[in-house]
C-alpha cells in the first residue's frame, strides 16, 4: 500500500514514472549554482535572487517537458531565469538600485551564450573587490550583497543620499574597468 501512496501523488503532481521528476532534479542540481550565479548578475539582492530562483524552478519543472536536449538545459534555464528576473523587476520597479531593463536583457544574453564568461567574470570581480579599501568594499557588500537601501546606508554613515549614489556610481565604474582589464588579460 505505501507504494501506491507515492505513485498516486506523483501523478497529481504530473510527474511521469518515466523518471523525468528523477532527470530534473539531477539537471537542475547539476546547474543551480550557474543558474543561481546568473540570477545573482542580474539581481544584487540575495532575497531577490532566493525568490527569482524559486519561481524559476516551479516555471521549469512545469515546462520540463518541452525541454528537448538534457544538453541545452542549462541554456534553456536561463531564458526562463531572465523571463522570472524581469517579470520581479516589474513588481520591483520603485527600486532605483534595479538595472535597464535593455540592460539587463543584454546582460542576461550574454551570460547566456558563453557559460565559462560567468566563471571568468566571477574570479575577476571578487579580485577586483580585494583591491579596493576596505571602506570601500564594505560599501559595495552592504549595498549589493545585504540589500541595503541608500536611504539606510546615509543614515548609518551620516552622509548625504546622493553622496552615496555617487559614490556607488564610481565604484561601480572602477569595478567595471577593472573586471574588463582583468578578463583581457
Amino acid at each position: 500500500m505505501s507504494e501506491k501512496r507515492p505513485k498516486q501523488a506523483a501523478n497529481k503532481m504530473g510527474i511521469e514514472e518515466s523518471g523525468d521528476a528523477s532527470r530534473f532534479i539531477q539537471l537542475f542540481m547539476a546547474h543551480e549554482r550557474q543558474l543561481r550565479f546568473f540570477v545573482h548578475q542580474l539581481l544584487p539582492d540575495r532575497n531577490d535572487v532566493d525568490e527569482v530562483m524559486q519561481n524559476a524552478s516551479v516555471v521549469l519543472w512545469s515546462k520540463f517537458e518541452e525541454l528537448e536536449n538534457d544538453s541545452e538545459f542549462i541554456k534553456w534555464a536561463y531564458v526562463v531565469a531572465r523571463y522570472e528576473v524581469l517579470a520581479y523587476r516589474r513588481q520591483k520597479a520603485r527600486d532605483r538600485l534595479i538595472l535597464d531593463p535593455d540592460l539587463l536583457t543584454t546582460i542576461a544574453q550574454e551570460i547566456s551564450e558563453d557559460p565559462i564568461i560567468v566563471q571568468d567574470y566571477q574570479c575577476a570581480l571578487r579580485e577586483c573587490l580585494e583591491k579596493l579599501p576596505e571602506k570601500d568594499r564594505r560599501l559595495v557588500v552592504q549595498t549589493y550583497s545585504h540589500g541595503l537601501k541608500v536611504s539606510q546606508l546615509a543614515e548609518e554613515l551620516c552622509r548625504s543620499v546622493q553622496s552615496i549614489y555617487r559614490k556607488l556610481s564610481g565604484l561601480r565604474e572602477q569595478l567595471s574597468r577593472c573586471v574588463k582589464l582583468s578578463l583581457a588579460s
